[in-house]
């Protein structure tokens, strides 16, 4: 009977882990239903407030969520027939979002690539230096003297040029370019390539996951910023789309952008021009994303394994 214990005993053992795995797993899925659902339900009501017709928010006034009796898109029409505010907004952010894309990506890919390579005297110290600017800045004044000293000021590209690299996305561009295999590289050397040669011919084209991760964060950044416009941007023709979310939000008003006199001449509340606002700004991005969602993972995924 002894000798029999220890193999009843196994069973036994695969039971509770597997009971324990179980609930474990409930409890993880119940965890992140309900994480999703407090992140959902803000952003349904938004859209749901931005389509609904205005006798639907008027006879449920205080109703948190309101469920529309038919879709309207009326409010979208007074953002955009009101004035050209929305419009130049857009504009200027669908600008800075092409221009300061790019240019942060090529500046980033341009000081990764040798700061990955072995051979590079003194790369290590450049990054120390590169690390140091990420735990120390110098500020908001002494930035904006350099700003203004440059004449950037009310200017387009103070809105890219101050902020044209991420050191974070270089470390881990940098890193990505370490784990690709020196062989490809001698290889492009022994056929004759130059260094810039083999950079966009050989390096770029197996590179795709971390540039498409670093271009949805630069991409996301660009379209998101507003506090670079509010230091260096007087000029209202020059305000991204953020800036003039940020100002409705603040004021609690729209009546510089609904003046086109439409819906037979009824103002819509403020808040459903508020949240068909908020949804303008945020569907490009959630357009977008889907499509780099598999780089994105995998990108990120970049130096987390080794071996």
């Amino acid at each position: 009977m002894k000798p029999s214990q220890p193999q009843s005993a196994e069973p036994q053992r695969r039971r509770v882990r597997f009971d324990v795995d179980n609930i474990f797993g409930a409890s993880n899925m119940l965890l992140l239903t309900v994480i999703t659902v407090i992140t959902l339900v803000p952003i349904v009501a938004v859209v749901l407030s931005s389509v609904t017709p205005m006798s639907d928010v008027i006879k449920n006034p205080k109703a948190f969520i309101v469920i529309p009796s038919s879709l309207t898109f009326d409010y979208y029409a007074w953002l955009f027939r009101g004035s050209t505010a929305i419009i130049d907004a857009y504009v200027i952010t669908i600008l800075r979002t092409l221009v300061g894309t790019a240019l942060c990506l090529a500046l980033t890919v341009l000081t990764a690539y040798p700061l990955s390579r072995q051979y590079l005297p003194g790369r290590g110290q450049v990054m120390s230096i590169f690390f140091f600017t990420m735990l120390f800045s110098g500020g908001i004044i002494p930035t904006f003297l350099i700003v203004n000293g440059l004449h950037l000021t009310n200017t387009f590209w103070a809105l890219i040029i101050p902020s044209s690299l991420s050191v974070y996305n270089l470390i881990i561009m940098r890193s990505f370019f370490q784990a690709i295999p020196i062989e490809l590289e001698e290889s492009a050397r022994i056929d004759g390539a130059s260094e810039l040669t083999t950079l966009i011919k050989v390096i770029l084209p197996v590179s795709l996951p971390s540039l498409a991760t670093i271009s949805l964060f630069y991409a996301v950044f660009h379209w998101n910023a507003f506090f670079d416009a509010v230091l260096y941007i007087t000029d209202r023709k020059l305000w991204p789309l953020q800036l003039i979310l940020r100002e409705i939000l603040v004021r609690n008003d729209v009546a510089d952008l609904a003046l086109g006199g439409s819906l037979n001449d009824v103002i819509p509340p403020s808040s459903v021009l508020i949240n068909a606002t908020i949804v303008i700004a945020v569907l490009p991005i959630l357009c977008v994303y889907p499509f780099l969602q598999r780089y994105f993972v995998k990108g990120m995924m970049i130096g987390s394994v080794k071996g």
